[in-house]
């Protein structure tokens, strides 16, 4: 079994995929998972989810881990929009809303689905509420995997996804303290100070 880091909560990022948030989806080993793709603008810092990471592969592989993660030996969570990861692989072209940003993918096991909340804390079960294109916050955790087809690998587990601000629609379509994490949000104002702490892994994911 893997090891994983603490909860933390994100920056204002945007959703992306967010189907698999309401349907579950099969990975290439039958495993049944809620997902979905977040996007980072890629002015926005990465520290806290590197904090994260880091935190999770040396609980994992110990003091060796940031080499491992250096020589690339443990693939990381960390996707650039703008590369190949960030394009259709039927067509080519670039999934929208993807340029511009960082982003990584976010899952929970099928018995373990995410809470999904609005500004005001309450549940969202309208797919409508919740699309590709919509920002908020998540609160997630860094998890380890080791795996003979794939090897080493860090993976992002979602927790708490809170929407927060409609988007332009983009095509493509566990139980967690909602008032730990959760706050009500106006309708303007910054990201609260709580997203924008975390002693960053200094680039070594980059």
């Amino acid at each position: 079994m893997g090891s994983r880091s603490e909860d933390f909560k994100t920056g204002l990022v945007r959703v992306a995929f967010a189907n698999g948030l309401f349907e579950l989806q099969e990975d290439d080993w039958g495993n049944k998972n809620w997902t979905a793709s977040l996007l980072i603008p890629k002015a926005d810092s990465l520290a806290v989810y590197e904090k994260a990471a880091l935190e999770a592969a040396t609980a994992e592989w110990g003091d060796k881990a940031r080499q491992m993660i250096k020589d690339k030996v443990i693939h990381s969570p960390f996707l650039d929009g703008d590369g190949p990861q960030g394009k259709s692989k039927k067509t080519g072209d670039p999934h929208a809303g993807f340029p511009g940003h960082n982003f990584i993918r976010v899952k929970s096991g099928a018995d373990y689905r995410p809470a999904l909340i609005d500004r005001q804390k309450l549940p969202i079960v309208d797919k409508a509420k919740l699309y590709s294109g919509c920002w908020g916050y998540g609160v997630l955790h860094c998890f380890t995997w080791d795996n003979d087809k794939k090897g080493k690998g860090l993976t992002f587990g979602i927790s708490m996804f809170q929407s927060t601000e409609k988007g332009d629609r983009l095509g493509g379509g566990g139980g967690v303290d909602v008032d730990k994490w959760a706050e009500s949000i106006p309708d303007e104002g910054n990201a609260p100070e709580s997203t924008k702490t975390g002693a960053g892994a200094g680039g070594l994911f980059g």
